[in-house]
């Protein structure tokens, strides 16, 4: 008995060694891809690549990058690896120009792995490349032009109505509140009203389930922030994996949510002028088709492109996965902007003396009742936000990959079909040479001499080009009608529990602190 333990002893040590040594081969043997192509690089860790903090969540991905991006100094680019996959770091603002907007079908996706079957909610606009995601983005561009805007305007004012009163509530039980899921409460309300047609009551219900189910997408648990790691930043390990980038009761809740909304709208003959009633006329022509764009010859592999002949069948999943990352990146995004501004202007106590006071006078001129024309000609609450965003860009990286091969401008490199693409906002937001100072938040940097002064395409905080953010206009006048009502209402201070500096959350896909925007609130009297 004691020579068969030993024999099956000396066999498990022997077999855990060799797959030791072939995953130690497996995850090292790629490291010299960039040397090879002449690109210079940074010497990557066994296992890691270059992102080890990252990976193992004690950094963000932010930061991250951002210490890569300095490494990378008097060079227009980098080689990186995120475990043993080779991604190429940006920093130059014309081949980001090149990159985003001249030479955008060289790199129309973002590199995500889109299974409908496995995970119907990767379907989405955000993960969608080819033919596919350029008809949608076509046909649902009309939701965000400027005239839908001021139609939404009312809606979110009423919103706005109900955050007052919800702040003077929460302000009379403490003046110490965690700004940051107010805000949130505020955003998850103006999306359900502006783009649903619901109310989805986040401020007068704590148990509201669109508020419940917005938190559980950004679990900030460590398994969940590996999940998004794998999801965001290596794909091809992901898709292997099978990891979810939705959680089930999440899909399933917004696919129910979404049908008897449509069902009911059907049902009543009921019309809005907003995001749903486009997905429902969408949904009603029965295909999504793109007539410019020959498939067979832009085929990328990733799943993105279903059918050759450029058509994807507008079913009841597809309807809700656009609905979903409506959802998501309205509320999440503008909260996080609201959020860190009010942070900023605790810290700043001068700078939100100067915007009350443009605040004051704004609704003095209107007659204590804000219009959509009065808030957009606000010029220093628009040089406030854009600083805020400078700052702290929400999405704090943008990925692309390369559809074919692509010889960078003005070197003999050639990016091969696949090559994954990282143009770091966070680092390039921070960057001395554009930004002097980058750390001290100064509105005055967007005064229309001072960016005439910086080079285009070094401040990103919504991309640039055919894939910008398509609802800019909609997060832009929702944090500015956010900011707006607080100031008017409220002062912000710091206390005990701010955190100065902010600590970044690794968890988070988004820019997040790790204790919240802590401030002290007094109403004004």
């Amino acid at each position: 008995m004691g020579l068969v333990f030993e024999s099956f002893l000396y066999d498990l040590l022997a077999l855990t060694g060799a797959l030791f040594g072939f995953l130690t081969w497996y995850f090292n043997s790629n490291f010299d891809y960039w040397k090879k192509r002449g690109v210079h690089y940074l010497k990557p860790e066994p296992f890691f690549g270059n992102l080890r903090e990252a990976l193992t969540v004690r950094k963000s991905m932010a930061e991250s990058l951002r210490d890569l991006y300095n490494r990378f100094e008097g060079h227009r680019f980098g080689g990186a690896f995120r475990l043993r996959y080779p991604f190429l770091i940006v920093r130059d603002p014309e081949l980001i120009k090149q990159i985003l907007v001249k030479d955008f079908q060289y790199f129309q996706g973002r590199g995500a792995q889109v299974n409908p079957e496995h995970d119907p909610f990767t379907q989405n606009l955000v993960l969608l490349s080819g033919p596919i995601w350029h008809a949608l983005r076509t046909k649902l561009t009309p939701t965000f032009t400027s005239g839908k805007m001021k139609m939404m305007f009312q809606l979110m004012e009423q919103c706005s109505v109900l955050l007052n009163k919800y702040m003077a509530e929460q302000s009379t039980r403490s003046n110490i509140m965690e700004m940051r899921d107010v805000v949130a409460k505020f955003t998850t309300d103006v999306i359900g009203t502006c783009a649903f047609g619901l109310q989805f009551n986040s401020m007068s219900d704590e148990n509201a389930e669109f508020r419940r189910m917005g938190k559980k997408i950004f679990d900030l648990s460590a398994i969940g922030a590996l999940k998004r790691m794998l999801v965001l930043f290596v794909p091809q390990l992901s898709s292997i994996l099978r990891v979810k980038i939705v959680e089930k009761d999440v899909t399933e809740f917004f696919l129910k949510a979404v049908k008897e909304t449509v069902e009911y709208r059907e049902k009543n003959n009921i019309q809005r002028n907003d995001f749903m009633q486009l997905l429902i006329q969408l949904k009603n022509q029965g295909t999504i088709e793109d007539r410019h764009h020959d498939t067979s010859k832009q085929r990328n592999g990733d799943a993105s492109d279903y059918t050759m002949d450029g058509k994807l069948e507008m079913t009841d999943s597809l309807l809700a996965a656009q609905a979903f990352v409506f959802f998501f990146a309205g509320f999440e995004t503008s909260s996080t902007a609201i959020s860190f501004a009010l942070y900023e202007l605790a810290v700043n106590p001068d700078i939100q003396a100067r915007l009350r006071e443009e605040v004051d006078n704004t609704l003095e001129e209107c007659d204590g009742k804000i219009t959509y024309e009065a808030i957009q000609n606000m010029e220093y609450l628009d040089r406030v936000l854009s600083e805020t965003l400078r700052k702290y860009p929400p999405i704090p990286n943008l990925a692309r990959q390369s559809f074919k091969s692509y010889n960078i401008p003005g070197t003999s490199v050639i990016l091969e079909k696949g090559t994954s693409v990282m143009i770091p906002t966070f680092a390039i937001h921070r960057d001395p040479k554009y930004y002097p100072d980058p750390e001290r938040f100064d509105p005055d940097r967007f005064t229309t001499e001072n960016k005439a002064k910086r080079p285009n395409f070094s401040y990103l905080p919504f991309g640039e080009g055919p894939r910008n953010c398509i609802g800019m206009r909609f997060g832009l006048l929702q944090s500015k009608i956010g900011l707006f009502t607080l100031l008017s209402n409220f002062e912000f201070s710091v206390c005990e529990s701010t955190d100065i500096p902010l600590k970044l959350n690794p968890k988070s896909p988004l820019l997040a602190s790790t204790s919240g925007i802590n401030l002290r609130v007094v109403k004004r009297t």
